[in-house]
């Protein structure tokens, strides 16, 4: 393109601007309908100095056309482009959106302003149709008689702030649905955790919908926070996941566990901003291997106490002078009477029991049969399978004792085995079941209580609802056992 003339008016006009100014001096203004800068008005002058000084993307629509002078800032906008839209009519230079500009520039030229924020519209700049979105401002520009002349519109593209908006909501909404699809609980902590932000407690724990910095005391016993501090501590050191299963306070008051599993979100400098974690009730699965050792440790017990009755049994069966054939045939059946009593209490085979029924299976392979065991009662009772099994450990337990320590240790002691039921003094129903020994061994209290002890007293009364006392007499042993009948009995 040739310079415009005269010389010294391209070079005194515009006033710097850069590579864009430049470009506007040496451009052959003569060619468009603005005609050449010698003519151009005050007014057109002054708008262009202004815009080229600015920072900001600004971009002069002048005349009726629209025709663009911009600076550098618009420039980069423009793309590939530029430098063909300097000089050029709004509606041509940018055909896309031509109705789009020819609403501008209506608007603009009657003196009124228009603003978009976020602005969507596709553009061609680097080759192919792209959407962008914009921050749009356009304003009339008044001539020397006071009338619109041109818009001037501040153009200032949001398209990344737009995208990585967008694409925060789409990450909020799959963390929202990741959270709503799973049951685990949810949390949100400060990157000191000094300060719980969020939890969804889903139930188990209370929630925390406004940051607290008392989550401790809420959530934590106090002789577990320094464990739970201590793994909190070493994950911000090393800015690494966290992973404890702890004891928790639970929403009913209650005691409970979790698996809490957290992670840090880093800022641009690697820096934790703050943590977000989820937490599996495991509760029920620390109960279960809970359980699961009890039963072990109980096996483990029954196992000695059946080799230790095993060994009883057989001294008592073939003690003295005895038919030998007649002596095996006994062992034997006391053999069978032992393992059919343990299918009882492993409850493979059985699905209920009369109160009778149980205590006479349990105790069976024990009691010598001489007549020295008496199972009575003024009425049977129909126990339910947890029941019968609590009550047959008992009972096992009553048995072996006898036979290792007490009555049936020797050849003269006996035990008593009676139940009866009635009504207390508020009318329900009790049932009461005594176990009484006499005749053997002198009878002294324990040094100690062993496990089969605890297993009576607490096992069976915790089971059957009601106290379970044993009083070491000089006589023999004494265990009581006081129940609410209608807790556990299937009338």
């Amino acid at each position: 393109m040739a310079a415009d003339t005269p010389q010294n008016q391209t070079s005194q006009f515009p006033n710097g601007g850069g590579h864009t100014g430049e470009l506007i001096r040496s451009f052959d203004w003569s060619k468009t309908p603005l005609g050449p800068i010698s003519s151009w008005p005050e007014s057109l002058k002054t708008v262009t100095n202004m815009l080229l000084q600015s920072p900001v993307p600004i971009v002069l629509l002048w005349g009726e056309d629209g025709i663009m002078i911009y600076n550098d800032a618009y420039s980069g906008f423009a793309g590939s482009r530029h430098p063909q839209l300097l000089g050029s009519k709004v509606r041509e230079g940018w055909a896309e959106i031509a109705d789009f500009n020819d609403n501008v520039m209506r608007v603009g030229l009657s003196g009124r302003t228009l603003a978009y924020e976020n602005q969507e519209l596709t553009l061609i700049r680097h080759g192919k149709p792209a959407p962008v979105w914009m921050n749009l401002d356009y304003s009339p520009v008044m001539d020397e008689s006071g009338k619109p002349a041109g818009v001037i519109a501040i153009v200032v593209e949001t398209t990344k702030q737009v995208l990585a908006q967008r694409q925060l909501r789409e990450s909020e909404e799959r963390f929202r649905a990741l959270t709503s699809a799973t049951s685990d609980i949810i949390y949100q902590f400060s990157a000191d955790w000094k300060e719980m932000r969020a939890l969804d407690g889903r139930g188990l724990l209370s929630d925390t919908e406004r940051p607290t910095i008392n989550w401790q005391e809420t959530y934590l016993l106090p002789e577990d926070r320094p464990a739970v501090l201590a793994k909190v501590e070493e994950a911000i050191r090393t800015k690494s996941v966290f992973q404890l299963e702890h004891r928790v306070r639970q929403a009913d008051g209650g005691l409970g566990w979790m698996l809490s599993r957290a992670v840090p979100i880093m800022d641009e400098k690697g820096e934790i901003v703050e943590w977000f974690g989820a937490a599996t009730d495991t509760t029920e699965r620390r109960q279960y291997e809970e359980h699961l050792r009890l039963v072990v440790h109980e096996l483990n017990h029954r196992v000695k106490n059946n080799l230790a009755m095993t060994q009883a049994i057989a001294a008592q069966t073939f003690r003295g002078d005895i038919d030998l054939k007649e002596a095996q045939n006994r062992f034997a059946s006391r053999m069978v009477a032992l393992g059919q009593a343990n299918d009882l209490l492993t409850g493979e085979r059985w699905v209920g029991a009369s109160l009778g029924g149980a205590i006479e299976q349990a105790i069976k392979p024990h009691a010598p049969d001489d007549g020295r065991c008496t199972v009575e009662g003024d009425e049977d009772v129909k126990l339910s399978p947890k029941t019968a099994l609590a009550l047959t450990l008992a009972m096992h337990e009553l048995a072996t004792n006898a036979l290792k320590y007490g009555a049936w240790s020797n050849g003269e002691g006996r035990v008593d085995v009676r139940w009866s039921t009635g009504n207390d003094a508020e009318g329900k129903r009790r049932l009461r079941i005594e176990w009484r020994e006499s005749g053997g061994p002198d009878v002294r209290p324990p040094a100690r209580r062993g496990f089969g002890s605890v297993l009576i007293e607490r096992g069976l009364a915790r089971e059957m609802g009601g106290t379970v006392t044993m009083e070491y007499l000089p006589t023999g042993l004494v265990c009581t056992v006081e129940a609410p009948e209608n807790l556990y009995a299937e009338r």
